[in-house]
């Protein structure tokens, strides 16, 4: 008699280790689907603020881009060099001309004075 309680007994146990056992893998998972599920969230909220960024980055970008469009070329300014340069030479050789009219104006003024 003493047998077959202890064998239900046993029974027993086993049966609330086996639901012990069962609600530690409940929690278990449990406890895995929330860190998975915030781990998720977060490289969400992580993409999006990429996301985000890379938005204002293009934004950015295409105000660049139709800035840089009305600015000269290289060859451009190689253009505007030249032309600068060229406009040296006849700024140069103005000025030896006026020179040279400087001193023919300041004899014509002496010979003008002494013959007065």
């Amino acid at each position: 008699m003493f047998s077959g309680a202890e064998e239900r007994g046993e029974v027993v146990g086993s049966g609330s280790a086996l639901v012990g056992f069962l609600a530690l893998m409940v929690s278990c998972a449990s406890m895995l689907w929330t860190w998975y599920e915030k781990g998720r969230t977060a490289a969400s909220d992580r993409v999006k603020t990429l996301e985000g960024r890379l938005d204002l980055m293009e934004d950015r970008q295409l105000r660049v881009e139709g800035e840089v469009a009305h600015l000269p070329t290289k060859d451009d300014v190689n253009n505007l060099k030249m032309q600068l340069v060229e406009l040296l030479g006849i700024t140069n050789r103005q000025q030896s001309e006026l020179s040279t009219l400087v001193r023919t104006v300041n004899r014509i003024d002496d010979y003008l004075r002494e013959k007065q």
